[in-house]
């Protein structure tokens, strides 16, 4: 009889792989990295290559329709979250899944989107919020988290230093030119393909869910929240996060 499989201990076998080439994928030139990475993210989001595995929508839709059980789903993830089913509208990911088109009515008891949504312009925002809505089960919450408009831009109008150097120093990685306040709304606006989509704030977004019919809307800082499933999800939480970012909840009635 064969070994039953075992998703959390596949998962483990397949991140020791993964450290493996992570520390062989240091050892390379960063010149060398900087490039695939910039190859690799054209691939990922090619249009091309998503309008031919449009497909996979519906494999992905099959296997949230197949669960007997209420699904923590995540939108925008492609990593393994014990627990979620992380899915994701890139070519390399498991879980293929375009967020503006239906999947799992009512399958759903939380759904989770990390910096999503400002990916998107206004009309297929809204279309991620009122499929979520679908999806979701009688008394299931969304949770999003994204940039907060009207916080950074009121660091930018009072000219706040260590607003400006937490900026800096969490997003020294991306190699991006902060040196001045405006920097702040100007990478807002234009870095990580937010040029594409819309940068909400707090009264707009809730808004938007209050028109699609969800109640009960809270705001709480990233890594907070006042139900015990919904806390520490943001993958990344620095110090200009605490302010620059906002989590809102809601509930399907």
């Amino acid at each position: 009889m064969g070994r039953r499989f075992d998703p959390d201990r596949a998962h483990n076998l397949a991140e020791g792989k993964r450290s493996v080439v992570k520390k062989i994928w240091q050892l390379l030139p960063v010149r060398f990295r900087d490039f695939a990475h910039l190859i690799l993210h054209r691939v990922n989001s090619s249009p091309a290559l998503l309008g031919i595995l449009g497909f996979r929508h519906l494999l992905t839709r099959r296997v949230i329709t197949k669960q007997t059980t209420p699904i923590k789903l995540r939108l925008g993830e492609s990593r393994y979250f014990q627990g979620w089913l992380s899915t994701n509208y890139q070519v390399f990911t498991r879980h293929y899944l375009d967020a503006t088109k239906t999947y799992g009515q009512g399958r759903c008891q939380y759904i989770f989107a990390d910096n999503v949504i400002e990916h998107l312009d206004k009309e297929n925002g809204f279309l991620l919020l009122n499929r979520a809505f679908k999806a979701l089960r009688s008394g299931g919450v969304i949770r999003i988290t994204t940039p907060d408009l009207e916080q950074i831009t009121k660091k930018y109008l009072d000219r706040d230093l260590k607003a400006l150097n937490d900026f800096q120093n969490d997003l020294s990685n991306h190699r991006l030119d902060i040196q001045e306040f405006p920097d702040l709304l100007r990478i807002t606006f234009t870095a990580f393909g937010h040029h594409k989509g819309f940068i909400y704030d707090k009264a707009t977004l809730k808004a938007r869910l209050e028109k699609i019919g969800f109640v009960n809307i809270s705001f709480h800082l990233p890594g907070q929240s006042d139900r015990i499933e919904l806390r520490g999800l943001e993958s990344r939480i620095g110090g200009s996060d605490m302010w620059s970012q906002m989590a809102i909840e809601a509930e399907k009635p």
